[in-house]
C-alpha cells in the first residue's frame, strides 16, 4: 500500500521542487510580477460592469490604480455577488465565472459568500500542496515518503448549489473530498470520521485510530490549536483507547451512530501486541513527549501556527512531541487567496507570494498613512493588508495586521498578528488580540497553571475586561487573587494605554471566570454541528457576539471547584 501512496506523491514533490525554484527567482524582483499581475487583472476585466465603472481599460500604472479604484469591503460586492448567485448575471465584478461561492465563518446573521474562480484555485492549490510537497522534501527528504496520515481535518460543513448552480459551502473541505474513494490508503483515520455526520465522536475516532497504526508518517491539521486538542484527549483517555485497540472493540460510551458503530466494528481486529507497546509508553506518564515513542516513522507536522496559536504550539512540542519532528507551519491565507509561504520549517514569518495576489499595506501606527507596495514595506512596522484578487475583489480591506520581520531575497516576510476588528476598546484604549493573548499566556507562566484557552468579554455596562479562562494542572497553594493580579499587571505591561485608564477609574480592574473543563472543545463540536467549516474555527479571542457570551458565560465554575477538578496531583 505504501508503494501505491508513494507512486502518487513523487510526481507532486518533483513538480514542488521546480515551484520552490521558481519561487526563489520570483522573490528577487518581486514588483516586477506584481506590476505584471495587476495589469493584466485590470486588462482582463475591464468589460465587466465594475471595471467599466472605474475605468479599468485607461489603468496603466499602479499609481493610476491606486487613484481611480477605491479601498473596498464586502459591501461593496454584496450586491453584484447576489446578482451572480440569483440570477445568473455574469461578467460583473470578474471576467471569469465563479467555479464556487466560499461560506465564511460566522455564529449570526448571514454568512458572506465570497466568490472563488478556477484562476483562485489553480494558485491556492500551487502554493497550498505543491509548494508545501517541494519545501518539505527539500527539507527532510526521503522522510516525506512513508506511510499515512493522521487527518485531523474534519468536514461536516454542508455545500449546496446556488440558484446559479455554483456550489456554496467551505472550500477547505472540497479539497479533501476528492479523496475519500481511497481513503485507507491515505489516512488513519475511517473516512466516517471525517466526513462525519451528527453524533460521531470524531476525536476518540482520530485517535483510536492512530495510536492503532504504528507506521503513522504526517499528521495534517488546519490550526495547531486542534492537535493539542488530539494530544490532550489521548492523555485524558488513553486506557480506554489502548482497552479498545487490544480487544478490537469500541468503548459503548463513545457516541456513534448504529450504524457508523456496526460498520466499524465488523472491521475491527484485536491488537495486544500493539495495545502492550501503548501501555508501556503511557504508563510512565506525559513528562516525556510520546508521539515519537508510539510513532517512530512520524516525520511531518503540518498546520496553522501563526503568533495566534504559539501557546498552542509550544505545548504540542514540549509535552507531546518533542524537537525532531518537522513542523511545516502553513503561511497566511483566507478565502480571498492565499498570500504567504513560508521559507523554512518551523517559522512564524512567512514570505509573501509576488505572482498569488496584487498586494497594498497601510501602516496602521501612521494616522492618515496612504496604502503601499510591498517594495515599501518596512522592517518592525505593522500594516493592514489590502488585496486584488482574480476573483473581483479590488484593493479589499481583508482587516489583518502584519508584522513586517525581514525579507526572503527582495521580498517581506511578515507574521499575522491579529484582526482589526478584534480589538478591545472600551475607553480608547485599543488592545489588540495580541495583547491580550500575551497578557493570558504571562499570567499562566508566572502562576504556574496551564492555559487551555482564553477569551476576553468587554463589558461596555461595567466597563471592564472579563477573561473567560480554561485552566488546568492548577498549583493547590495558587489563590484567585494572585492570578487577578497577576493579569492586571501583564495587561497594564501589554498596553500601557490600558494601565492609564485603569488608574484614573475609567476602566475597572479586569475581571475572570473560570470555563469548566473542556468548554472550548465543546464550542467548537457546537459549531461544527451547526455546519460551520472546521478551518474557519479560529480562537476566540475576543467575544463579539450574543451566542459567544451566552455560551461561555454559561459553563463556568468558582476558582476553587476549577482547583479541585484539575488541580496538580
Amino acid at each position: 500500500m505504501y508503494e501505491m501512496l508513494n507512486g502518487f506523491r513523487k510526481p507532486g514533490v518533483e513538480a514542488g521542487s521546480k515551484l520552490i525554484a521558481a519561487f526563489d527567482m520570483m522573490t528577487k524582483n518581486p514588483m516586477a510580477l506584481q506590476n505584471k499581475l495587476l495589469m493584466e487583472l485590470l486588462q482582463d476585466n475591464k468589460d465587466t460592469e465594475y471595471g467599466k465603472k472605474y475605468g479599468f481599460g485607461e489603468i496603466k500604472s499602479i499609481e493610476e490604480f491606486q487613484k481611480k479604484v477605491p479601498i473596498t469591503t464586502y459591501d461593496d460586492y454584496a450586491e453584484y455577488i447576489d446578482r451572480m448567485a440569483k440570477n445568473n448575471e455574469r461578467n460583473l465584478i470578474s471576467c471569469n465565472d465563479p467555479v464556487w461561492y466560499n461560506k465564511t465563518s460566522g455564529t449570526v446573521g448571514v454568512p458572506k459568500k465570497i466568490p472563488y474562480t478556477q484562476k483562485t484555485r489553480d494558485i491556492f492549490d500551487r502554493y497550498s500542496l505543491g509548494y508545501q510537497r517541494g519545501l518539505l522534501y527539500k527539507t527532510i527528504g526521503d522522510k516525506y515518503y512513508g506511510g499515512r496520515c493522521v487527518n485531523l481535518i474534519r468536514c461536516g460543513g454542508a455545500i449546496t448549489k446556488l440558484p446559479d448552480g455554483v456550489p456554496f459551502g467551505p472550500i477547505s473541505e472540497a479539497s479533501v473530498r476528492p479523496f475519500q474513494q481511497k481513503w485507507d490508503m491515505f489516512f488513519s483515520t475511517p473516512s466516517q470520521g471525517i466526513f462525519a455526520v451528527k453524533g460521531t465522536d470524531t476525536r476518540y475516532l482520530n485517535a483510536r485510530y492512530s495510536l492503532a497504526d504504528k507506521d503513522l508518517n504526517n499528521i495534517l491539521c488546519t490550526f495547531t490549536g486542534f492537535l493539542l486538542d488530539y494530544c490532550r484527549y489521548i492523555e485524558k483517555n488513553w486506557e480506554m483507547l489502548v482497552e479498545d485497540i487490544e480487544k478490537g472493540t469500541i468503548n459503548e460510551s463513545v457516541e456513534l451512530p448504529d450504524e457508523v458503530r456496526e460498520e466499524l466494528t465488523a472491521k475491527l481486529q484485536p491488537m495486544p501486541e500493539r495495545a502492550a507497546e501503548l501501555r508501556a509508553v503511557f504508563e510512565k506518564g506525559f513528562d516525556t513527549p510520546f508521539m515519537p515513542q508510539i510513532w517512530p516513522e512520524l516525520n511531518y507536522i503540518c498546520g496553522g501556527a501563526s503568533a495566534g496559536f504559539a501557546r498552542y504550539t509550544d505545548e504540542v512540542r514540549s509535552r507531546y512531541l518533542g524537537t525532531d519532528v518537522a513542523f511545516y507551519y502553513r503561511g497566511i491565507s483566507a478565502s480571498e487567496g492565499i498570500f504567504t509561504v513560508p521559507v523554512g520549517l518551523a517559522e512564524h514569518s512567512s514570505s509573501l507570494i509576488p505572482d498569488s495576489l496584487f498586494f497594498e499595506f497601510i501602516d496602521i501606527d501612521e494616522e492618515g498613512a496612504e496604502p503601499v507596495t510591498m517594495d515599501k514595506l518596512e522592517v518592525g512596522k505593522k500594516y493592514e493588508l489590502i488585496v486584488t484578487n482574480h476573483s473581483g475583489f479590488y484593493r479589499y480591506r481583508m482587516k489583518d495586521v502584519l508584522l513586517v520581520t525581514g525579507f526572503y531575497n527582495a521580498t517581506p516576510m511578515v507574521e499575522f498578528l491579529y484582526r482589526i476588528d478584534k480589538t478591545v476598546s472600551l475607553m480608547g484604549e485599543k488592545t489588540t488580540e495580541l495583547a491580550l493573548r500575551v497578557a493570558a499566556d504571562k499570567t499562566a507562566k508566572e502562576c504556574g497553571f496551564m492555559l487551555v484557552d482564553s477569551s476576553v468579554y468587554p463589558d461596555t455596562e461595567n466597563v471592564q475586561y472579563v477573561y473567560i479562562m480554561e485552566i488546568d494542572r492548577v498549583p493547590q497553594d495558587l489563590t484567585e487573587e494572585q492570578v487577578l493580579s497577576c493579569l492586571e499587571k501583564n495587561l497594564a505591561e501589554a498596553n500601557p494605554s490600558y494601565a492609564e485608564k485603569v488608574k484614573s477609574g475609567l476602566i475597572k480592574p479586569a475581571k475572570i471566570l473560570y470555563s469548566q473543563p473542556e468548554t472550548y472543545v465543546l464550542y467548537k463540536e457546537m459549531l461544527l454541528m451547526k455546519g460551520n467549516s472546521i478551518a474557519q474555527l479560529k480562537p476566540v479571542t475576543v467575544i463579539g457576539n450574543e451566542l459567544q457570551k451566552n455560551f461561555f458565560f454559561a459553563l463556568t465554575e468558582d476558582f476553587e471547584e476549577i482547583k479541585a477538578i484539575t488541580g496538580k496531583k
